[in-house]
């Protein structure tokens, strides 16, 4: 299976229109009418880079990679925009839906229940902090020290995910996942049946890591001058999987995930997400998730040198 060559027609409606403000206020403005095509960037690679770039993105798993598994949305994503002009929000809403059907993740229809959440704020620190006081149910069963982590770790972005243990059988969870919404304060609540399981493998697990929520947090100053493209592509890699904590690995200079990469001169940043981090995305969300992390990497690499294969040969 090749990327989508589809996200052409999918978002090629919609140009990246810089977010303009002045340095003190930060006010953000509503973009002008877009009219250009999307172009997804590709580069040549090896099969240690591959190897190396799923290593530096997604998060090592609680129990390591021989024991933990790597998470992902089961359910279709459904992403709500929260912080921005209407306008603003609708095209950047509508970019990570499109980043989401590029990769062949599912996506749920207009109306959907929200579980994807991006949220500009002034402060991020203090915006989780909030959150930390008033909505503690959005972080889970997330322990302290890692809540306090997420709120010092100095931004730009701030991120978490809901994660819970699932049958890999049913999609049933261990536990009920009940947790208030942004910003509208209904409560989402997932049926949970019972765990049983009729899997007999050494390979196998009868277990899943299932996201059923993503939280990111944007300062809104550091979006001054990004495109709105710009602004929804790295919320969706951010969101879409469980990545890295960009103090401990920092993300490669083709990937969008380098965004907010001080290393990165400005008139370096990736203008868009690039043909790797959707391959990456492709590659995670159509491997087993009922294997170990590094069985599921091993599935991943496979998948994306045929990916990049396809590309070359086409």
């Amino acid at each position: 299976m090749e990327i989508k060559r589809n996200i052409l027609v999918t978002l090629g409606l919609m140009s990246g229109l810089a977010l303009f403000s002045s340095p003190l206020s930060a006010t953000l403005t509503d973009p002008r009418a877009p009219n250009e095509d999307i172009v997804v960037t590709g580069n040549k690679t090896t099969k240690g880079a591959i190897a190396d770039f799923i290593k530096a993105t997604i998060a090592t798993p609680k129990g390591g990679r021989h024991e933990g598994q790597y998470a992902r949305f089961p359910s279709a994503v459904c992403p709500k925009v929260v912080g921005l002009s209407e306008e603003n929000k609708k095209q950047v809403e509508k970019r990570m839906r499109g980043v989401a059907l590029a990769a062949d993740m599912r996506v749920a229809g207009e109306g959907c229940t929200p579980n994807v959440f991006v949220m500009v704020v002034a402060d991020g620190d203090e915006a989780v902090t909030k959150l930390r006081k008033k909505r503690s149910r959005l972080f889970g069963g997330m322990p302290h020290y890692e809540r306090e982590r997420i709120a010092k770790s100095g931004g730009p972005s701030y991120s978490w995910k809901r994660i819970q243990t699932g049958s890999a059988e049913t999609g049933a969870l261990q536990n009920s996942d009940e947790t208030d919404i942004l910003p509208t304060d209904e409560m989402a609540k997932t049926e949970v049946a019972t765990m049983n399981s009729n899997v007999k493998s050494r390979i196998k697990r009868t277990t899943e890591q299932a996201m059923t929520h993503s939280f990111l947090l944007l300062e809104r100053d550091a979006l001054v001058d990004l495109t709105t493209i710009q602004i929804a592509d790295y919320a969706a890699m951010r969101s879409y999987m469980d990545t890295r904590d960009g103090s401990t690995s920092a993300a490669p200079a083709y990937s969008i995930l380098s965004l907010f990469d001080t290393a990165n001169p400005q008139n370096k940043r990736p203008a868009s997400v690039s043909e790797m981090d959707l391959v990456l995305l492709s590659s995670l969300y159509n491997s087993p998730a009922d294997l170990s992390a590094s069985m599921q990497s091993a599935a991943m690499l496979h998948r994306f040198e045929k990916e990049l294969t396809s590309r070359q040969e086409d």
